[in-house]
């Protein structure tokens, strides 16, 4: 294969907090298994008599100790999303076995996606000043704490990254626009290196949580099968939370200092379809685009693409225009690639679902598997693609696509290039 090494982004580091999982190997391995990590959580709802916690299902994270990442005493003062995110880049960097301190600070940056930064802190702050009139109660710099560009800027300040910088608010598609967008900065000559993923922690937020209800969500207690993407009775999304951060560099700087690279990401494309602010164009003419114009930038002609990690949230809708813009973009190839849909497993992460998709997918493709989508008893008929039912395979993975789409019509398709074929 001939290719240009200092203009390809490799991935050669993944980080993973999830519903599967506090760490790629066992995320990975519950993924493979086809494991259900929607579950029961608690959530506290400050309305509530003495912020009594109210039980609801959602893929929500366990096991994790935020004190580990951040200063106990400032713990309450953050989303837990931003622990979840460090976290994830600790690995990530551990993975791509790569010092941050030991780079180019002025040539590595970061950029990370999260739909609703800070949603429980505001939330907080509101109730504490306007409820309670307890307006000296109002945490000190919350309203930093809230932006988009909290936990980038908090990734960089703990690394010492001095290079590019963004926090991305794409709403759904946020994680897949960010990785996206830390890939430009490479290709631009911008950066050498890149962190870049998403982080959501929004679940456990009465405001976030009230409106999605009115948004779609599936509000089922029972937690099996909640998530059932392509399914003929399925209920609609299933909120989750967690973070996944990627290290991107140029592809000729890992090969020089001989990194494992999982993929090469070869191109990506954005649109919107302008249609509603939460249903989508239900011809998939507008995410048929979005692949159509992710595959020309990289180079790839339909019929190479092996495997799609679809956005599928599980909404009636949604499903449908996907699976419709999958045969827009690939024709009858779509007929022969083996579609994942993982939300069914670790529910819908919102801002970091695009990231935590992606770096699942690019660790089973890795190893020659293709992820499973659970809860597909009794498919739609009008989705009737290859969606991998109930239990992954072992599957040789060329090229991969991953969709990210969302609420105001966004979308991000990237496409990757298994790393086996690039080597020093």
């Amino acid at each position: 294969m001939n290719f240009d090494p200092a203009r390809l982004v490799a991935v050669t580091g993944l980080g993973i907090v999830s519903a599967l999982g506090n760490s790629m190997p066992i995320a990975l391995a519950n993924a493979r298994r086809g494991v259900n990590g929607v579950r029961r959580y608690e959530g506290r709802w400050v309305e509530s008599p003495a912020n009594s916690m109210i039980a609801r299902i959602g893929g929500a994270v366990e096991g994790f100790d935020p004190a580990q990442f951040l200063d106990p005493r400032f713990v309450d003062r953050q989303e837990p999303a931003l622990a979840y995110c460090l976290a994830a880049t600790k690995e990530a960097l551990a993975d791509a076995s790569l010092n941050s301190l030991a780079a180019d600070p002025d040539r590595f940056g970061c950029v990370v996606g999260a739909g609703l930064p800070g949603a429980e802190l505001w939330h907080r702050a509101l109730h504490a000043a306007y409820f309670e009139q307890r307006a000296n109660s109002v945490p000190r710099l919350g309203a930093v704490a809230i932006t988009a560009t909290a936990t980038p800027g908090y990734v960089a300040l703990t690394h010492q990254l001095r290079g590019p910088c963004f926090g991305v608010g794409n709403a759904c598609a946020s994680g897949g626009a960010a990785v996206a967008l830390a890939a430009d900065q490479i290709r631009l000559g911008r950066a050498d290196r890149m962190l870049a993923g998403g982080c959501e922690s929004s679940m456990r937020s009465f405001l976030s949580y009230a409106s999605f209800v009115e948004g779609g969500m599936n509000v089922t207690e029972d937690p099996r099968g909640a998530c059932s993407p392509f399914a003929k009775n399925r209920r609609g999304f299933v909120l989750a939370e967690g973070a996944a951060m990627l290290v991107l560099e140029r592809l000729d700087i890992a090969l020089e200092r001989g990194a494992k690279v999982y993929a090469v990401m070869l191109g990506e494309a954005h649109s919107n379809d302008a249609y509603h602010v939460i249903s989508p164009e239900p011809t998939g003419a507008a995410w048929g685009r979005s692949m159509s114009n992710a595959l020309a930038a990289a180079k790839v002609d339909p019929s190479e693409v092996d495997a799609i990690s679809a956005h599928a949230t599980g909404t009636p809708q949604g499903d449908v225009a996907e699976t419709r813009a999958i045969k827009i973009a690939l024709g009858e190839h779509a007929k022969k690639v083996a579609i994942s849909a993982t939300k069914s497993m670790h529910g819908h992460a919102f801002g970091a679902t695009g990231a935590i998709e992606t770096a699942l997918a690019l660790a089973a493709m890795r190893e020659g598997f293709v992820l499973p989508t659970i809860n597909l008893h009794e498919p739609d008929p009008e989705c009737d693609l290859d969606y991998v039912p109930h239990e992954g395979r072992r599957r040789a993975v060329r090229v991969l696509v991953k969709n990210s789409f969302g609420a105001g019509g966004v979308a991000s398709t990237l496409v990757f290039r298994n790393g086996a074929e690039f080597s020093a």
